[in-house]
């Protein structure tokens, strides 16, 4: 019986679609599972929903790392960013760890900094961007579910290229700041949509909020080209 095999959704090699490394070729691992439901979002309203939805479980494979490295051979000549995604990674990040301290590229692990993580047992960790998209009052969690400060902070102290990315549809602006407060790494903000029509209706009044607060842009180029398509 084979041990620590890891829930994977799907691997896949692409453009980074969101964030500080958008137009970045990558690969992407994502696994299957998250701690949040996110039920303001609606049906099937999160763009990565089959990583979720535990009905899609079926259709999740189990995987080594080295079953998972052999899966990245035939991209690895592009020299691509490694893209840990979900569902939410963190929830495996001992399992993972073994493949944070194998690949020597640029690693991101998208996360939604619920998770407290043990940086010094797992020092490489230190190396790695956390995208901390920390989820706001419209993902209908509450938020003692939703927020958990000691985590962000501990990932903001000791992953020092990490940033936050913020799911927005209107002014959230307290809530952002609140999340934020005392941590000096940049805030990007995108808009809600898990389909091109929502992201469309969604666009304009996020850039006009990052204009008007000083934080970044971040489109969400997979879902604008391709709707709710898996493997891009």
């Amino acid at each position: 019986m084979r041990e620590n095999l890891l829930p994977i959704s799907e691997i896949f090699y692409s453009i980074q679609g969101e964030g500080k490394y958008s137009g970045t070729p990558s690969i992407f691992v994502r696994v299957g599972g998250c701690n949040l439901t996110c039920p303001g979002f609606g049906n099937k309203g999160c763009d990565s929903y089959y990583a979720v939805d535990k009905s899609y479980k079926n259709e999740w494979k189990n995987f080594s790392i080295e079953e998972i490295k052999k899966e990245f051979s035939k991209y690895l000549k592009f020299n691509p960013h490694l893209v840990i995604t979900g569902g939410e990674p963190t929830l495996y990040y001992e399992k993972l760890y073994p493949l944070i301290e194998w690949f020597s590229g640029e690693i991101t692990i998208e996360t939604n900094a619920t998770i407290f993580i043990d940086f010094e047992k797992y020092p490489k960790y230190k190396d790695v961007t956390f995208a901390m998209s920390v989820k706001l009052s419209n993902s209908g969690e509450e938020y003692k579910k939703r927020v958990n400060k000691k985590a962000i902070l501990n990932i903001s102290k000791n992953a020092k290229k990490s940033f936050f990315k913020f799911v927005i549809d209107k002014d959230l602006k307290k809530e952002i700041e609140d999340i934020t407060e005392g941590i000096n790494l940049e805030i990007y903000c995108m808009p809600l949509g898990a389909s091109k029509e929502e992201l469309e209706k969604n666009a304009k009044f996020v850039f006009d909020f990052c204009l008007k607060n000083g934080y970044s842009y971040s489109d969400r180029i997979h879902i604008r080209l391709f709707g709710k398509k898996k493997g891009v």
